[in-house]
């Protein structure tokens, strides 16, 4: 039920969320080894649950150049407006 919900969350948040979006289209083009859409989505599901579990225990708000600063082989894609 969990997996389903996040599923459910993560597809609206790759449509609208800029950060998010530029993670799912590295995920998928990138050139070693590229992940097909599903799994590009169960990943982000992931990185979710570590954002919100981040977010909670340490009552930090979001910010999305901080996420996609942490993540190094993204660093070479464009920053989220």
């Amino acid at each position: 039920r969990l997996r389903a919900l996040l599923f459910r969350v993560m597809m609206p948040l790759v449509a609208k969320n800029a950060a998010f979006r530029a993670l799912h289209e590295y995920y998928t083009k990138r050139p070693k080894n590229p992940l097909k859409k599903m799994q590009s989505l169960i990943a982000l599901c992931n990185k979710l649950i570590r954002i919100l579990f981040g977010l909670l225990k340490k009552g930090h708000e979001f910010r999305e150049e901080k996420m996609m600063q942490d993540i190094p082989r993204c660093a070479e894609l464009p920053q989220a407006a």
